[in-house]
């Protein structure tokens, strides 16, 4: 019997696209975790009868998924090095930026998904793993979440691979502050705004996409479109996030170069830093209330900066030089 609180996540970094690669570490902090075999079907509908025709042809296969997990300074590594071009790290640092003018070269993967256990082994390997999405959220009192979703080339049978946890630290909201610049300037360049940010969420999206061509049932290639991204800030209302508010009245656009950042307080050399240059969009309602006090939640759409030619980074220092 195959039990489902035994799903987990490995993952294996493939020498090229649509390979396959023997799972060498399990990703820890993982909550959820999702996989669907993809198998498209053409039916015709075949006039002169009242019977479902018999004319039914297979004209695709692949797979997609998604992975939730509560994220460390170790193993957010995973999905970054995907979702973005693989990082080189300088000692222990991860440093991840936008595409600008062509497409990324993420780090490939085989993950193994599964209930991966002796008895029945209810696993699988997903292959030329993509991630489309980058969803990251914090709240006050918690810890960093993402949420990855993925397209993959192929889904086959995996053999348990068995991996041992290895020990990471989860990314808190308590060592994390906020920090809003002017446009035009580095982020982070001012002092934190504290006791401010009472919740954050940031949604990237990257248009990959699968390419399927005449002389083969699966994807030969995959692509990628114009990224995009929007952060939105849950604020407690003070004489700071009253500053961004009243620059809507004027009217003029209201951009800023925001810095949200964890510095551990447990181990030094653990940093996890998102730069995001943006536009208020969608106005603000005044005035959303948490336990009695004011909040405002302020939705950034991620906008270039000329200047600073940048506007979106992830930056990472942990404790590895080199993913497993």
């Amino acid at each position: 019997m195959a039990v489902s609180d035994l799903i987990k996540v490995q993952c294996g970094q493939a020498a090229a696209w649509g390979t396959t690669a023997n799972a060498s570490a399990k990703i820890m902090g993982v909550t959820d975790a999702k996989l669907q075999v993809v198998s498209e079907t053409h039916h015709t509908e075949a006039a002169g009868r009242m019977y479902p025709s018999d004319l039914i042809a297979n004209t695709g296969f692949s797979g997609e998924g998604s992975i939730s997990m509560d994220l460390s300074y170790e193993h957010i590594l995973f999905p970054l090095d995907n979702f973005f071009s693989q990082a080189v790290p300088a000692a222990t640092v991860y440093t991840y930026a936008q595409p600008t003018t062509a497409i990324t070269a993420p780090n490939h993967y085989t993950l193994e998904i599964g209930a991966l256990d002796a008895v029945a082994d209810a696993g699988y390997d997903a292959d030329g793993v993509l991630f489309t999405e980058l969803n990251i959220s914090g709240e006050a009192g918690g810890v960093w979440t993402g949420e990855f979703p993925f397209i993959c080339e192929d889904v086959t049978n995996a053999a348990a691979t068995v991996l041992a946890d290895t020990v990471v630290e989860l990314i808190r909201m308590a060592d994390t502050t906020i920090h809003f610049d002017a446009w035009h300037t580095a982020a982070g360049t001012a002092a934190a705004t504290a006791a401010t940010l009472v919740s954050f969420e940031l949604h990237v999206a990257n248009g990959r996409h699968l390419k399927t061509f005449a002389g083969g049932i699966q994807p030969l290639g995959w692509g990628e479109t114009q990224w995009s991204g929007t952060l939105t800030t849950v604020l407690e209302y003070n004489a700071a996030t009253k500053a961004i508010v009243d620059a809507m009245l004027a009217p003029a656009l209201v951009q800023r170069a925001i810095e949200i950042e964890a510095i551990s307080t447990l181990a030094a050399a653990n940093i996890a830093t998102i730069h995001f240059y943006g536009t208020l969009v969608n106005g603000v309602e005044l005035f959303s209330d948490r336990d009695g006090n004011i909040t405002v939640s302020l939705e950034w759409e991620g906008t270039w900066d000329s200047t600073q030619a940048d506007w979106l980074e992830i930056i990472v220092d942990s404790t590895l030089a080199a993913l497993p």
